[in-house]
């Protein structure tokens, strides 16, 4: 696995990196099997781990705590926070211990549940909030700092507005994280981040099938020294599953959509058959080939997935 340099921080990371939202959660597999999953990825020369204070409400940062508690000088562990979970969602949480074996046991399916039962996710991202979900963070990651914090999907608007700002300079000055940046969910959102000196790293789309940012807003970060983590770079499963197997509308907001996917799609898997590759190994290697990309998000669930992915990658 090669490593890259991270912007114009002093962190160096592995080209690709471990996005850690599959990590826990009583829907999955039994624990030991993520501490195995975060152990192989290690191995496999993975040092960037990308994880949420509520991805699986906390568990994911607490399964990276417990697997890679003696690597911690060799990996970068980035988080972030914004999101506050619900009532419902903080008690299956604390639960989740006694509802793991049920859930298996009557496999219970996520996507069958309603989706009242999950409660309505907000967001707050005022000083006070984030010094909470550091300190949150630290203690379920067993650490006594951050690599990275990113403010998660905050509105352009709240970008621009800069409240967060001084709160995380505080942060930085006090050495609970290292560096900060912004996880955004639009163009707009990313232009706006990159207004602020202090931000050293953006994280945004990027894929075969969504190439806009490699065009629009990477390389205005890569001019400024701003560090790029790509993600869902398999397009939510669009470039890695087989035909049969893929579930347009359920990835499509609109008929037109599902149209134009049906063409990229299909011109793709052309381009990467006169090559003599898969979709799949064209799809992984595409955004560590974008300028200004420092680490490229692989998602997981399994040692066997993950393998399989690196596998690709290494063919």
């Amino acid at each position: 696995m090669r490593t890259r340099p991270f912007g114009n921080t002093a962190l160096q990371v592995s080209e690709y990196g471990l996005g850690c939202a599959r990590i826990g959660g009583v829907f999955q597999s039994k624990a030991s099997g993520f501490v195995d999953l975060l152990a192989f990825a290690f191995e496999r020369g993975i040092t960037f781990f990308d994880t949420a204070d509520m991805y699986s409400q906390g568990e994911s940062e607490k399964l990276i705590g417990k697997a890679l508690r003696g690597q911690r000088d060799r990996i970068v562990i980035a988080s972030k926070a914004g999101y506050c979970l619900p009532a419902r969602r903080q008690l299956a949480g604390k639960l989740k211990p006694l509802l793991r074996p049920v859930v298996q046991l009557l496999k219970i399916q996520r996507s069958r549940l309603p989706t009242a039962s999950r409660g309505t996710l907000s967001q707050n991202f005022s000083p006070q909030y984030l010094r909470r979900a550091v300190e949150g963070s630290l203690r379920r990651l067993r650490t006594d700092h951050l690599d990275l914090l990113q403010l998660h999907s905050p509105p352009a608007d709240v970008i621009v507005r800069g409240e967060w700002e001084p709160a995380l300079e505080e942060l930085k000055r006090t050495g609970k994280i290292r560096y900060y940046g912004i996880a955004v969910d639009s163009i707009e959102a990313g232009l706006a981040a990159l207004r602020f000196p202090g931000v050293s790293s953006i994280q945004f789309t990027l894929s075969l099938l969504e190439q806009g940012a490699a065009h629009e807003l990477f390389p205005r970060a890569q001019r400024q020294g701003v560090a790029v983590i790509a993600r869902e770079c398999l397009g939510n499963g669009l470039l890695a599953k087989p035909v049969d197997q893929i579930d347009l509308k359920a990835n499509c907001s609109s008929p037109e959509e599902e149209e134009r996917r049906v063409v990229q799609l299909s011109e793709l898997r052309a381009e990467a058959a006169s090559q003599n590759r898969t979709l799949l190994q064209n799809a992984l290697a595409y955004p560590p080939q974008v300028p200004g990309v420092s680490v490229t998000l692989l998602g997981a669930r399994s040692v066997e997935q993950l393998g399989g992915l690196l596998n690709a990658i290494d063919a």
